[in-house]
Formats: C-alpha cells, sequence, structure tokens
C-alpha cells in the first residue's frame, strides 16, 4: 500500500490530543474495559478517516490490452493496402481477450476515428476518383502519433499500430515515436504498398541562374520520376506557351533529368512552367511546377584593348545585339569598386598585368567572386602567360591556368636573371624579387635552362645554369638569395653572359634587375657583344632612384624589353611576362579549325554548327573546374568558362581582332554568338552589398538579409523599404528588424497564398533585390519521398500475434474508501459500546 500525501497525517496530532482531553473530562459512567473500548473504536475510526484523505491505493500489474490501429489513408497510399489494413484490423480482432479495447483511427491531412468499415468505403472512393482530396493530399503522421495518445483508456497497457507507407510530408515523425514510447506505448509498423497506379511526376525545374539578361539563353533542368517505365514529353511553357519541349523515357523508381535551353524574351519577373506529359497518369496535380527569372535590361561591359580601334568592329557587332561596349586603353581599368559595379563584366582584350597594380588585380578578383561580375580574357601577345598573368589574383578567377607544357619541338631557353641585392633591395623587394625568380623558373619547360646572380658591388652566382626540370634545386638555391652591400651590375652581367655562352640553349636570354645606380663601365660594348652572339636582354628598373637610361639602353640595344615600375609588387608580373615573350612557345599562328568540345548554355543553338577558324591562338592549360567548350583542332584551349565565387570567368585564347580573330568577325553569325557568350557571364544583380536567402517554415518564409559596403564591412540600422504583394496583386504582410551586425530578417506571412514577391530597398544607397516564391505542388503527390527511418526501426505488426510481447502495465487501484467505510464502522461501533 501507497499514499499519495502525507500532509492529512498532521491532523493525528490534532486527534491525539483531543482524545487525551476527552479522556480526562468524560463524566460516563461504564465499566473501564467498555470505556476503554469505546474510546478507542471513536479513536480508530478518527485515524482510519484522516488516511482516507491520504489516498491510499494499491498497486498491481494489468494484463488487460487497448490497441489503437492508425491507417494512413493519404493519396499515396494504394487503395487495396488501406483494404489490406481493415482486414488485418478485423482478424487481429479475433485474438483480442474479452477485457481487452481496440480504437481505429485515420489520418491524412487530419485525424479521425474510424473502422474496417469506414476504410474500405474511403478505398472504393479512392478508386473511382470521388474520395474528398482535401483529407487526403498530405500525411500529417506526427501529428497523429501524437493525437493517437488521447484515445488510450488509463489502467490498460498500450500498443500503437501505424498502417502506412512510410512516406510523410510533415517532420517530427521521430520524435513523435520517442514520446509514446516514454509515456510507455508500445509502437508497431505495419508497411503498406504505395500507390501501384501508372504515376509519374515532374520533381524540380532548376533554371542556371534567377537573374538573366533578356535575349540571354538559360538552361534549365528538370528532374521527373515515375513509378513504372513510360514515355513523356517535358515541356517549358511561358505565358501558357510552349517554347520547347523533348520527349523523355521514364524509368520506374529512378529519377529522370533533361535540360531545355530557353531565350528569355522579356524583361521584369519572368514565370516560367515545367508540365510533363506522361503517357499514363493518376494524379494532374503533380504534373507541373514553375519557377521566377528575374529578367534585366541589356548588359554593359568594360573592353580594354592597348588600342582600342581593334575593338569597333566587335563593338558594332553585338551594339546590333543590344549589348553595350565602353572601350578604354591598357590603362583604363577603375581603381575602386564603386566604378567597376558600373559594369556588368570586364574583357581584358590586350592589357598586360603590367598595366595594373596589384590592388586593382585584388579588385578585379573581388569584382568576380564577391560580387558576381563577369570576366572575361582574349588572346593577344599581352593576355595570359604573355602579359604577366601567371600566378596573380586575375588569373584565379579565370578558367585557364598560363602554365602549360611545353612543345618538345619548340626551341630551348637559357635564361640568366641578373638581380640586384643591394642593401636598397632589403626587406619586401629583395622577396618579391625571389617570387619573381620562381614564377618565371616555374613557367620554363623541361628542356629549358636557367641561371640566377645576384650583385652587389661584387657578382655571387646564386645558381649556375641548371635544367629547370630540377625545380627543387632551383628553387632553393632562389631562396638563398638575400640583400646587402652596394650596386654594381656590370660584372654581374658579365657572368651571366659566360653562363650563356657556355649554354647549348637555341634562344638565350638575359633579364637584368636593379634599383638604384652602377659604376660607368662599357655596358654598350658588353650588350653589343652578346646581341652579336645570339643573345637577348631585357632590363627591369625598380624605383625611381633607378638608372633608368641605362636601363633603356641594355634592353634598346639588347634586342629586349625595358619596364620600369616603381611598385616591387609588380615584379612577379614583369618576370612571368618577360618569360613568356622569351620562351618564343606561348603562341600559334596558323590556320587551325574550331572543335566543340563541351556543353554550356552559350553554345546552345551552335553545338552542330560549321564554326570559324582561328588564325592563332595562346598556349594555356585548363584549370580542374573548367569547362572547356571549344578547342583547336590541336586539342589547345580555345574558349573555356568557370564559375568563381558569386561570378563567372571565361577565356578565349584567340583573339576578336582583325589579326586572329577575323574568320570570326567576318561570320554571319558572329555578333549573335558572341552576344550569347557574354551575356552568359555577365552580372545577374545589381545589388552588390545586399545579400538575401528565404526558408519557409509553418506558412512563414524567413529571409535572411545581409548588408554590407563597398569595404566588406556591415551596414547598421538600415531603412529599409520592404513591399510584398501576392498573385493578385494585394499587398502582404512583411516585418523585417535587424538580428545582429549587418544582419536582417524579414518574415512574411504565406498562408493561403499560392506566389509571393517581395522587394527589399534600402533607399539611402539606392539598392534593391527582389525574391520570389511560389507554392510547389503538395508533398503528398511528390514520388521522390524518402521513407522514414524512425519507422523502419519499429518492431513488425503481426495480426496473428497482436497480443504478443504485450507490455505490462502498472494499475493503481484507490482504497480509499475502504478506510472511509472502516472509519465510519469505528465511530459507530465506539457509540454502540457506550450505549448499549
Amino acid at each position: 500500500m501507497q499514499f499519495s500525501s502525507f500532509l492529512p497525517l498532521w491532523l493525528l496530532l490534532g486527534c491525539a490530543a483531543a482524545s487525551v482531553f476527552a479522556w480526562r473530562r468524560s463524566l460516563v459512567d461504564r465499566p473501564p474495559v467498555r470505556k476503554w473500548l469505546a474510546h478507542g473504536l471513536r479513536l480508530l475510526g478518527v485515524v482510519c478517516l484522516v488516511l482516507a484523505l491520504c489516498r491510499p491505493y494499491w498497486l498491481s500489474q494489468s494484463d488487460n490490452l487497448h490497441v489503437v490501429y492508425l491507417v494512413d489513408v493519404s493519396e499515396s497510399v494504394d487503395p487495396g493496402a488501406v483494404r489490406t489494413a481493415a482486414a488485418e484490423i478485423e482478424q487481429a480482432a479475433g485474438a483480442l481477450r474479452g477485457s481487452d479495447r481496440a480504437s481505429v483511427l485515420s489520418f491524412g491531412t487530419k485525424l479521425a476515428p474510424s473502422d474496417p468499415v469506414a476504410l474500405r468505403k474511403l478505398a472504393d472512393e479512392a478508386d473511382k476518383g470521388t474520395a474528398e482530396a482535401s483529407l487526403r493530399d498530405s500525411t500529417r503522421m506526427s501529428e497523429a502519433l501524437l493525437g493517437s495518445r488521447l484515445v488510450f483508456d488509463a489502467g490498460m497497457a498500450r500498443r500503437l499500430v501505424v498502417f502506412s507507407d512510410g512516406a510523410p510530408t510533415t517532420p517530427g515523425v521521430a520524435d513523435a515515436i520517442k514520446t509514446l514510447e516514454q509515456e510507455g506505448v508500445d509502437v508497431r509498423f505495419r508497411q503498406l504498398d504505395g500507390l501501384k497506379r501508372p504515376e509519374a511526376a515532374i520533381v524540380a525545374l532548376e533554371p542556371m541562374t534567377k537573374v538573366a539578361y533578356r535575349g540571354e539563353i538559360v538552361r534549365m533542368r528538370l528532374r521527373m520520376r515515375a513509378n513504372e517505365a513510360m514515355i513523356a514529353t517535358a515541356r517549358v511553357l511561358h505565358g501558357g506557351v510552349a517554347v520547347a519541349s523533348t520527349p523523355v523515357k521514364l524509368e520506374a523508381g529512378k529519377e529522370t533529368a533533361v535540360t531545355l535551353d530557353v531565350a528569355m524574351t522579356a524583361t521584369g519577373e519572368s514565370r516560367w512552367e515545367a508540365e510533363l506529359q506522361p503517357e499514363k497518369d493518376w494524379f494532374p496535380v503533380n504534373n507541373k511546377v514553375a519557377t521566377t527569372i528575374t529578367v534585366k535590361g541589356e548588359p554593359r561591359l568594360l573592353v580594354l584593348h592597348r588600342d582600342e580601334k581593334q575593338m569597333r568592329p566587335l563593338a558594332r557587332a553585338l551594339k546590333k545585339q543590344g549589348i553595350e561596349l565602353e572601350l578604354r586603353g591598357e590603362r583604363g581599368l577603375p581603381d575602386t569598386m564603386a566604378e567597376m559595379l558600373a559594369f556588368d563584366g570586364v574583357v581584358l582584350a590586350d592589357v598586360p598585368a603590367t598595366a595594373m597594380n596589384l590592388r586593382q588585380m585584388e579588385l578585379l578578383k573581388r569584382y568576380v567572386s564577391d560580387f558576381g561580375g563577369g570576366l572575361a580574357m582574349l588572346g593577344s601577345e599581352d593576355s595570359f602567360g604573355l602579359g604577366g598573368y601567371y600566378r596573380t589574383p586575375v588569373e584565379e578567377a579565370l578558367p585557364l591556368t598560363s602554365r602549360y607544357e611545353k612543345e618538345k619541338q619548340k626551341p630551348s631557353l637559357a635564361m640568366t636573371l641578373v638581380i640586384d641585392k643591394s642593401g636598397s633591395m632589403s626587406g619586401e623587394r629583395i622577396a618579391l624579387a625571389r617570387a619573381s625568380a620562381k614564377a618565371a623558373a616555374e613557367l620554363l619547360g623541361a628542356q629549358d635552362l636557367i641561371a640566377v646572380i645576384g650583385f652587389d658591388s661584387q657578382p655571387q652566382v646564386i645558381l649556375n645554369m641548371t635544367s629547370a626540370a630540377d625545380r627543387g634545386t632551383v628553387l632553393n638555391a632562389i631562396d638563398s638569395l638575400e640583400a646587402g652591400g652596394g650596386t654594381d651590375a656590370y660584372p654581374a652581367m658579365v657572368k651571366g653572359k659566360e653562363l650563356l655562352q657556355n649554354s647549348v640553349a637555341k634562344v638565350k636570354h638575359m633579364i637584368v634587375l636593379s634599383d638604384g645606380e652602377t659604376p660607368e663601365y662599357d655596358f654598350p660594348g658588353l650588350v653589343h657583344d652578346m646581341r652579336a652572339q645570339g643573345m637577348t636582354a631585357s632590363a627591369v628598373c625598380l624605383g625611381e632612384g633607378g638608372a633608368t637610361e641605362l636601363m633603356k639602353m641594355i634592353a634598346r640595344e639588347g634586342g629586349g624589353r625595358y619596364y620600369e615600375t616603381s611598385e616591387a609588387a609588380n615584379l612577379p608580373q614583369i618576370f612571368t611576362k618577360e618569360t613568356m615573350q622569351a620562351s618564343r612557345s606561348a603562341i600559334k599562328e596558323d590556320l587551325y579549325g574550331t572543335v566543340v568540345t563541351g556543353d554550356h548554355p552559350i553554345l546552345s543553338g551552335y553545338e552542330k554548327s560549321q564554326l570559324p577558324f582561328v588564325l592563332g591562338y595562346v598556349m594555356t592549360q585548363p584549370k580542374p573546374s573548367a569547362n572547356l567548350l571549344l578547342a583547336a583542332e590541336t586539342g589547345d584551349p580555345l574558349l573555356a568558362v568557370c564559375r568563381y565565387g558569386l561570378g563567372t570567368g571565361l577565356c578565349w585564347t584567340s583573339d576578336l581582332t582583325e589579326k586572329w580573330g577575323g574568320e570570326w568577325l567576318g561570320w554571319g553569325n558572329g555578333g549573335a554568338f558572341w552576344a550569347q557568350v557574354f551575356r552568359g557571364i555577365v552580372r545577374k544583380e545589381q545589388s552588390a552589398g545586399l545579400a538575401a536567402s528565404g526558408s519557409v517554415d509553418h506558412e512563414r518564409w524567413h529571409i535572411d538579409v545581409t548588408r554590407r559596403d563597398e569595404q566588406d564591412r556591415p551596414v547598421d540600422r538600415v531603412k529599409w523599404d520592404v513591399k510584398a504583394i501576392d498573385a493578385n496583386g494585394g499587398d502582404v504582410p512583411v516585418s523585417i528588424r535587424q538580428t545582429g551586425v549587418g544582419r536582417y530578417l524579414a518574415d512574411v506571412d504565406l498562408a493561403g497564398r499560392d506566389r509571393v514577391n517581395v522587394s527589399l530597398r534600402d533607399p539611402d544607397h539606392a539598392l534593391m533585390k527582389t525574391l520570389g516564391w511560389q507554392r510547389d505542388y503538395p508533398a503528398e503527390y511528390r514520388l521522390d519521398r524518402e521513407p522514414e527511418p524512425a519507422l523502419a526501426a519499429l518492431a513488425r505488426f503481426d495480426p496473428a500475434s497482436v497480443r504478443a510481447q504485450m507490455p505490462r502495465t502498472a494499475v493503481y487501484q484507490d482504497i480509499a474508501h475502504w478506510f472511509v467505510y472502516a472509519g465510519f464502522a469505528c465511530l459507530i461501533g465506539g457509540v454502540a459500546v457506550r450505549r448499549i
């Protein structure tokens, strides 16, 4: 026996005191035995009544069972399986005892009481197509599991049997099962067959981009499934009109994907639908999905060329296609991100890396990666490796690298680097000189040779003439270059000339780097002697205190090139550019056929076309992330694209001037082709610094917004202008609040709406972003739902042994009434003893 509460026991103290008082003041004249007996019975009666107030009970075990059958009657369950569930429920009833109980609940959209007869009636209606779809268009299993707890009787063992195909449309099933088990409910599972009628569904419509320009070709990916093999037609519709279609062969239980290329014809928020037309189908509701693409006006491109007049034919051709080009010279790259963002793409047509500073290159890289800009590099004698772009921030954003496998038939190169290592070169300058020498060495082919001489007041051979293939030795030697001492270039050049004389390479070249004045020697005679022996020399003057006239003379008389820079950070670009120029192997000039090697929307419509020849191109090598679209008949890359961060990089290793690209400019489809190419890479958003992404939860659309300025700093206390409208143009309630540093959260009510568009505007900075939400068809009709793992882990239900392994349940039996009876009996007995 146990008690629910011990608090009433305090009353016994009062009873004891009252008993003593009554005994001492009693005037009853009875024999002592009867007097004691009457008093004891009254006292015992009071004690029993006090104990009754403590709610005493017995704890025992019950073997009575209450089983609840939870039957899934949603659309995804085959009607025949519902009949099977009804039959098994009836069969299980025969195995129950007379003291057991059974309840039947059906669930889909909501939970309702049922019975086998009602289940069969519902299955018949489902076969005829007359069942109420609104009650069956979802599988709210977690809510049904938790709701079933209210049906169980107290004092009985509890067992829940779930009949379902195991594909809920709402989350929380595992948590609901855990709650039931913690409450002592034994949960069993009976797998029902899914829909057996022929059924096909379109799973998703995935456009390659959500923002495009008018005239741009957007590739759309359609994903479909079917429960049996069949033939279907997939279509893309705009404004109710089919704009693209393709036949599809669907396989049973497998996802099938096709792509369709669609031209964006009108600006604004453009709604596109994907439709599946299968030869056999039961539910038409899952044959359509839709998406929204923001179509903007014409893109604006910045084109840089050392002689911009050569790009005018291309500019005229693209203008006819609705693309505006702004032509600038080689120094025309903007210095700020704000100026760069005025353009949707940047084209480096014939611009060496030495025409930019490191900050401009970093800005251009971020313009692509962080702000979604497009970057294209065209081939020329000043692009890729020839332009000094090897290992620069610009090359990081491009699909091709300047380093390539040099052809064995190309002439071998012996190169000597004569580098000033005087005291004025200490710190960053000598470190960048080492990096420049390493970059130059990495660009050489296996048959090439390299030597490095450092000089202060005396020459020091850092690296004797060594094969460039021995990269470890070369790089380790270069690392030993340290600054200190005076400046005397002549002995070092003499030593460099000797090393070149002793080499057997076909091409011999020297690069001289100095940042200061050097004693006067017969530099002209030395350079003339080198030229007479087939050697060339280039010169790099670093800083304002250098011997500029001497260095210019060395380059001019040495048949090389002269570079002058005030920033040591430009040295790696200069050395790589000069190495490629001296190698004479990075350019191929002849008549080369163009071969299609890849698939991409920018080639849509031209995959089987006879593309023009090129008259030359720059040798490069694709990166692992590159999508190589066109190649020369030699196999070398011509056209390649890649995603880089939020933007796109493109390389065309030939040019678009009369020099190498005359055939392309004269081609009748040239303007349309290149307009399509450039539209495919340009920036799609005009909301730099404003990012937003949304998620839907319980009919609420939560939009996370991040606001940052041009220096990538968070912007707080933005006075947002936020508007939301539904498909009918009605206003939708929306709120926005700041949740962190530069972070905001907008909340939109989606209840009862099929489509909502939201505009986020920062009026103080003229930034705006739009987002669209479209309600998909109910998840119940999707054929790609995965089985719930928590159900698969449950014990299986067998109707013949419904009581097997039945959980025993503790039963609390209230015995307070027996104490009440005993108490009153004692009180009456006490009165009887006194009076009789």
